[in-house]
């Protein structure tokens, strides 16, 4: 266990970052230029179609070999900002430009059963007991994601809310021990995690996981607390103590105080990556203009592992670089 504070520029506050621009970095006329180049050789391919290579973008790849540096050994997140989407780029376009971002910081992975390697996030359903809300308009809960990267693509924002909020692991930790350091051996216990019905068939419901792992000098964390809890409607996973609940409540407050998210608002052709092992990530709820196409919230995502040389994790986290395994048949 680290018993220490953690130190560096993964550790920060929302309210140290609200009103600087140094997360943002924004394409220059001549990396859109390049990008331009790209597609012209690419435009008649599907994302499966696309080699490694293919999309050749060197003078933007030298710029995220330094995004690259913030997301693993820095802050980590990075907004991509300049796109220009629906007015010199479709979104055609523009989702092949996030996979070929994309596949510059990690290799993409399956999202879900249905083996989806580009998801697309808009309001589809009504929600139900354990629906994935990330389907609907609602508010969600603060959660990391299984694998290393998360990379999402604004193509339209919604007319009204919406909000990216991101919040430090690292800085949350502190907290905890600086507050309740008698919460500390929780915090690397295994708990049942609900797999929210993602599993193959034949296997558990659940997954045995910590909150955090201390691995070669790396901290990873998550405070997804909320599908630990939800694990309790199986019948034969253990029932959390109250220590422990307590515990996990305390954990899931703290992105939520003042001055720990920080927020931004997704603008067309924004793609925001952020390293699920050091940062927990939610969204607002939303209206969408059912009159205006171009204020119908509509999200590309890519999930993003490093299968070699990636953050050092114990075991149990790393089985999420492999993604969901999609059942037989499912496209890609």
């Amino acid at each position: 266990m680290l018993d220490e504070a953690v130190q560096g520029e993964a550790a920060w506050r929302g309210a140290d970052l609200q009103d600087s621009e140094s997360w943002i970095v924004r394409f220059s006329d001549d990396e859109l230029d390049e990008i331009e180049r790209a597609l012209v050789t690419v435009r008649d391919h599907r994302l499966d179609e696309l080699q490694s290579g293919e999309f050749s973008i060197p003078a933007l790849s030298e710029h995220l070999r330094e995004v690259y540096r913030t997301l693993q050994e820095g802050r980590g997140f990075v907004l991509l900002r300049g796109l220009p989407v629906h007015e010199r780029f479709s979104e055609d376009d523009a989702a092949k430009v996030l996979w070929a971002i994309g596949c510059q910081l990690g290799t993409p992975v399956s999202q879900n059963k249905r083996g989806e390697i580009l998801g697309h996030l808009q309001n589809k359903v009504v929600p139900g007991a354990f629906e994935r809300r990330f389907s609907t308009n609602e508010s969600m809960d603060f959660h990391s994601d299984n694998t290393d990267f998360v990379g999402l693509m604004c193509l339209t924002p919604a007319r009204f809310g919406g909000e990216s909020l991101l919040a430090s692991t690292m800085e949350a930790y502190n907290i905890v021990l600086a507050e309740h350091p008698e919460f500390l051996p929780t915090l690397y216990k295994y708990f049942a995690k609900d797999r929210m019905s993602e599993q193959a068939p034949g296997e558990p419901g659940w997954e045995m996981l910590p909150l955090f792992c201390y691995e070669d000098g790396y901290l990873s964390g998550t405070t997804s607390t909320a599908w630990f809890v939800r694990s309790m409607r199986f019948a034969d996973v253990a029932r959390l103590s109250a220590d422990e609940m307590s515990c996990f409540l305390f954990l899931e407050s703290l992105p939520k105080r003042p001055g720990m998210a920080l927020s931004m608002t997704l603008e067309p052709g924004d793609m925001q990556f952020v390293n699920n092992f050091v940062l927990t990530h939610t969204r607002t709820g939303f209206v969408d203009d059912p009159d205006d196409p171009l204020h119908q919230r509509h999200l590309l995502r890519l999930w993003l592992s490093h299968f070699e040389g990636g953050r050092p994790i114990c075991d149990a986290f790393a089985r999420g670089r492999a993604g969901i395994q999609p059942l037989a048949g499912a496209g890609v």
